[in-house]
């Protein structure tokens, strides 16, 4: 698997979605940015007219091929996580349609919808987390115990929800009593780290995270350390996890950046780079899929990712070249 190259290096690659069809897709780059004031008769601009023009050509072609697989998404996905109950997280700066949509591509896939929680600002906030460390504790499961060797406020956060809402792995019964569940969930949006309706929540066997496309970078930074280590823990207690985001967030910075950076992560958490792409969101629950096989991979667009989606009747989506962002 490739690792992250870092942010000057992250290079979004060709996106060639190879299906039973065996049809292949076109690719899709990025242009490299320059000054606003760019002298366009200066020495290179030609070769960045070049390059946009044909970054505009590609973006047709990627939403093209997003299009062909929109018709046959469904039949794709089809009956993948048949009964299985999937938890949907979400950060508040996820778009809804990628959320909606792979909300969708789960019921299609016949998960059972074991509920969605979103993880408000202040959940992933360093001005917060001494709070959010306490509640946690104090509401902690019979049972279930916190790390003592790492304290900060995701890996607590993650490892008491994942003990409350995710089924053991071995025995695959609920880890925490409705009542311990319920105390946990009220506790922490009462105090306005989550929103959740009631009656919705039910224990998951795998959880899928989708969050915006953030780079993680300077005060973002904490929020998308702390939401890496949150996912780590999650899936700690639970039998997988999935982290879905947009390209950004696979920057060396970015939340699913560091998550490819740490080489225990990347054989436990499965990620997506591009869920704002149809083929993102299929990878999203195909990677599920996985995890409920002990299977983790890394998805997407970015040179870290191993490949645009997890396997698809036995064939895995090939990948073009990849094309470094300035």
């Amino acid at each position: 698997m490739a690792k992250t190259r870092g942010r000057g290096a992250l290079a979004v690659a060709g996106i060639a979605i190879g299906v039973a069809l065996g049809t292949a897709f076109g690719t899709y780059i990025l242009a490299p940015n320059l000054p606003e004031n760019s002298d366009p008769n200066a020495p290179g601009s030609a070769d960045f007219a070049a390059a946009e023009q044909r970054a505009d050509v590609n973006e047709v072609q990627a939403a093209q091929a997003d299009s062909v697989i929109g018709h046959i998404v469904e039949d794709l996905v089809a009956g993948q996580l048949q009964d299985r109950p999937v938890l949907l997280m979400h950060t508040t700066d996820a778009e809804q349609s990628d959320i909606d949509d792979v909300a969708w591509l789960l019921q299609r896939a016949g998960a059972l919808n074991a509920g969605r929680i979103q993880l408000e600002e202040q959940f992933f906030s360093q001005d917060s987390a001494d709070q959010l460390k306490s509640i946690v504790a104090n509401t902690l499961p019979a049972g279930a115990q916190l790390s003592e060797t790492q304290l900060d406020p995701g890996t607590h956060a993650g490892e008491a929800l994942g003990s409350g809402l995710l089924l053991n792995p071995e025995s695959g019964e609920p880890q925490a009593s409705t009542a311990e569940r319920a105390l946990l969930l009220n506790a922490l949006r009462d105090t306005g780290f989550i929103t959740y309706e009631d009656g919705t929540i039910l224990p998951g066997q795998v959880v899928v995270l989708i969050t915006g496309d953030s780079e993680g970078s300077g005060d973002e930074s904490f929020a998308a350390e702390t939401q890496a280590l949150f996912a780590r823990a999650l899936d700690s207690r639970g039998t997988g996890m999935v982290v879905a985001g947009r390209i950004h967030t696979a920057t060396d910075t970015g939340v699913i950046g560091r998550l490819r950076a740490n080489p225990d992560a990347v054989e436990n958490v499965s990620t997506v780079d591009s869920v704002d792409r149809t083929w993102g969101k299929m990878a999203t629950v195909l990677s599920a899929r996985d995890e409920l096989a002990d299977r983790s991979g890394a998805y997407g667009s970015a040179a870290s990712a191993e490949a645009a989606s997890p396997k698809l009747d036995g064939v895995t989506p090939p990948r073009e070249a990849e094309v470094p962002v300035e």
